[in-house]
């Protein structure tokens, strides 16, 4: 074979080797864009003895969460978001869900879907981006939280009456 028959065979394998790749992104996968979470009071930091359970479904539209809570058995829902922490720990707000008011709505009462609605405004100190949000989510980092309150002191007294959070779940990407 002759150098340039050498050289014109190394260019058409590299050529091959380069396109190998048929992914249209750009060689890795698309980011997640739809999640889940199972909520419960087992998963609660510490856990809570409660019948009411949940499932929380959320989407990225643009730059907005899209989501729906649908709860069972549980009482006295208060507010509902998304907190920023591994499994087993407790960490802070960074997007409302229900219950505190402009531009999230109220909780909704009794069984069925305590909330939909949609939120792209992070909340919190220190601030963070939405794309920090998003990254939590998909890297089992976040977790939405349900807090209950009966309106009778002291809180913190069982179901029903969980200010710092009755049902909750780890955000999984689908």
């Amino acid at each position: 074979m002759t150098r340039m028959g050498t050289l014109t065979l190394i260019a058409a394998l590299l050529a091959g080797v380069a396109c190998d790749d048929d992914d249209d992104d750009g060689g890795g996968t698309a980011p997640a864009t739809a999640f889940t979470a199972a909520l419960s009071g087992d998963n609660e930091v510490p856990p809570v003895a409660t019948e009411a359970t949940g499932v929380a479904t959320l989407s990225v539209e643009g730059d907005q969460i899209v989501y729906t809570v649908n709860v069972t058995g549980l009482e006295n829902p208060v507010v509902a978001h998304i907190h920023i922490a591994p499994e087993g720990e407790n960490g802070p707000v960074r997007l409302n869900l229900c219950g505190t008011g402009a531009p999230v709505p109220d909780c909704t009462l009794g069984d069925g879907v305590l909330v939909t609605g949609a939120n792209g405004t992070t909340v919190g100190d220190p601030t963070i981006t939405f794309d920090s949000l998003l990254s939590a989510m998909r890297t089992g980092g976040a977790y939405v939280n349900v807090h209950t309150d009966d309106g009778v002191d002291p809180a913190n007294t069982g179901a029903g009456d969980m200010a710092s959070g009755e049902i909750r779940g780890q955000v999984a990407a689908e």
